[in-house]
């Protein structure tokens, strides 16, 4: 279906109404300032990607493209239109504007580093279509994305507000809408779901699961996540405000191992889960879900109050206290909660150093080190919780928002990070012995975590060959 501009316009109206508050208050480079994406399989298996614009520009970034793979899947279907990659950011580039352009895409359903998977596949048969993958942000030029030097968090305009069509047969839905043939949503970080199934309602959020993801699974899932989130609401004090879609694909029992990922948008969380460990009712795995289900259900809460959470740089600050309190939560619902957490933190203790063995905790992910913010991130939280007596870590994180809810782009990055650290009394040797671990090339990272770990008064205990064995655990499970 092509749209003219009149029924462009009128379906994206609402589109805008949704857009973030500070999109809004950017104007667009050259004014354009909507587009639609029509998107849908194709006779030969690729899929078509169809972008019509109501004030087309010549040059378009697309706005997720941390991972470059759309070189080699994505193929222009329009004269005079070429997709490449600038510094890291992939580039739509038209000899002259026009209002419709169109791909050819191989529709890509493998796990990325930095990016949620663009198409999820179903082991039901059902497939899920990440709909903030097609964004776009205008420019007069090349030289305008070029200038940017790989950093689109620089860009001055706006992510255009879109409205996508997802066209194919059978029954479509997300957690608000359901359609047959052809369903058309805002475009706001979330899911696409095509295939059997439903979100079934439960307090405070809703469930889509695979319906061939084992009944020992299905049946936990929504009492466990239940739980999780009432205990996360008791732990800070308030709920999240707004209803929770989870979508639970499983991938089959064919590899070896647990196999888990996922993405967390801003109200929805997507699972993805398959491998032999999870084919039979299995505690060791069942205690695996739940901890990263609880991880990423934290970082719900931790945006809650409108704090956006700093880039990549950053990510050892919110992704380490999500772990921890993950981590806390978990162990205290177990008969021996120090064998699983010295476990656990066994590992994590390795994986940091072998992450600042290679560089500062801040550029790891720069440097495919997708583990280290956890794992550095969750002991630099344990030793703020060890600093900050009269706190936990839902209380610092708190101070962190409030703290960030007073610069403009209320952003929780690092100069927040050691400012509300330094207000709640943290001493400058404390701030430093972080901020070494965050920012320096270590010649000794092991001693260095060691020191900042029996600094906080975590007592931590190691074996004779410098291996981790255990420390004075935090209990959250009377607060």
């Amino acid at each position: 279906m092509k749209l003219t501009r009149p029924s462009l316009a009128a379906a994206l109206s609402f589109c805008m109404l949704l857009a973030p508050s500070n999109a809004q208050s950017r104007p667009s480079e050259g004014g354009a300032t909507e587009a639609i994406v029509t998107v849908g399989p194709r006779d030969d298996g690729n899929w078509f990607v169809r972008y019509s614009f109501d004030a087309p520009q010549p040059v378009y970034a697309l706005a997720h493209s941390r991972t470059g793979y759309r070189s080699a899947t994505w193929s222009s279907q329009t004269k005079g239109v070429r997709l490449g990659r600038l510094n890291g950011i992939d580039v739509i580039v038209m000899d002259e504007p026009v209002e419709e352009i169109e791909f050819s895409i191989i529709p890509l359903t493998g796990q990325l580093p930095n990016d949620p998977t663009p198409f999820v596949t179903f082991a039901g048969g059902g497939i899920a279509v990440h709909d903030a993958q097609f964004e776009l942000i205008g420019f007069q030029d090349i030289d305008s994305v070029e200038a940017l030097d790989g950093d689109l968090s620089a860009v001055e305009s706006a992510t255009l507000p879109m409205r996508l069509t997802v066209e194919a047969d059978g029954p479509m839905l997300t957690s608000a809408q359901m359609s047959e043939g052809s369903l058309s949503v805002c475009v706001q970080d979330q899911y696409v779901y095509i295939g059997e199934g439903d979100f079934e309602a439960h307090e405070g959020f809703s469930l889509l699961a695979d319906p061939y993801l084992p009944e020992w699974l299905s049946s936990n899932v929504p009492d466990a996540v239940e739980e999780f989130l009432g205990t996360l609401e008791s732990r800070w004090g308030e709920g999240l405000g707004e209803q929770v879609s989870i979508i639970v694909a499983y991938k089959g029992a064919q590899a070896a191992g647990l196999a888990l990922e996922g993405s967390r948008f801003d109200s929805q969380i997507m699972l993805e889960l398959g491998g032999q460990g999870f084919a039979n009712r299995n505690s060791d795995a069942l205690a695996y879900l739940h901890w990263y289900t609880i991880r990423e259900l934290a970082g719900l809460f931790q945006t809650r109050n409108g704090v956006v959470l700093g880039g990549p740089e950053a990510a050892w600050i919110h992704d380490g206290i999500a772990n921890s309190i993950a981590y806390q939560l978990i162990a205290a619902n177990m008969d021996a909660p120090e064998n699983f957490l010295s476990s656990v933190y066994q590992n994590a203790f390795e994986d940091c150093i072998q992450t600042l063995e290679s560089g500062p905790l801040e550029t790891a992910l720069e440097r495919g080190a997708t583990t280290g913010p956890y794992a550095c991130g969750d002991f630099i939280a344990l030793a703020a919780d060890g600093y900050l007596k009269q706190r936990n870590l839902f209380d610092f994180w708190d101070g962190l928002s409030d703290w960030a809810a007073r610069s403009s782009d209320h952003v929780i990055d690092k100069q927040v990070y050691f400012t509300a650290l330094q207000l709640m009394g943290a001493t400058p040797g404390q701030r430093e012995r972080i901020r070494a671990i965050v920012e320096d090339e270590l010649s000794q990272p092991r001693r260095a975590l060691s020191e900042l770990l029996q600094d906080a008064g975590l007592e931590p205990q190691f074996t004779a060959n410098g291996q981790f064995r255990s420390m004075e655990w935090p209990d959250y499970s009377g607060e």
